[in-house]
């Protein structure tokens, strides 16, 4: 990656629905070129999908939380595939120290939530943060 490509990246960090003709212009190249360059972003995964930047409480999402589990170490694949398949749970991590994982998680209320941690607690210990306000909501590093 080059300098054009990190300005490329940055402006579609801002709005990933820009034309090439606006890229073009803003970076100083050809939209063909534009186009080049993205497109090798893709090939070699540095731009991995273009995303709806939603409003989770205007689409009724009320509570957002971050919840640690400590993962028993039988339980780790059962786990996994059950997280890949829990459409609230929106980022796990793999992460050290005290807990195995760490995810965030949207529901609507604090009851969805409160059963969902009744749930995925037989995987192991849980500590769960609700979240109260956002100081900052980025997509990205480019941004």
């Amino acid at each position: 990656m080059d300098k054009l490509d990190i300005e490329i990246l940055k402006l579609l960090s801002t709005n990933a629905r820009m034309s090439l003709k606006q890229i073009s212009e803003a970076v100083g190249i050809t939209s063909p070129a534009v186009k080049t360059r993205i497109r090798k972003m893709e090939e070699d995964k540095i731009i991995r999908g273009y995303h709806v930047d939603l409003d989770t409480k205007s689409a009724g999402f009320m509570v957002t939380a971050f919840i640690n589990v400590a993962v028993d170490a039988v339980r780790k694949q059962e786990f996994d595939d059950f997280i890949q398949n829990c459409p609230n749970v929106i980022e796990c991590y793999g992460i050290t120290g005290n807990y195995f994982a760490l995810m965030k998680v949207l529901f609507k209320s604090t009851m969805e939530l409160d059963n969902f941690l009744h749930f995925i607690q037989k995987y192991g210990e849980t500590s769960t943060n609700i979240v109260l306000s956002t100081y900052k909501n980025s997509q990205g590093i480019f941004e």
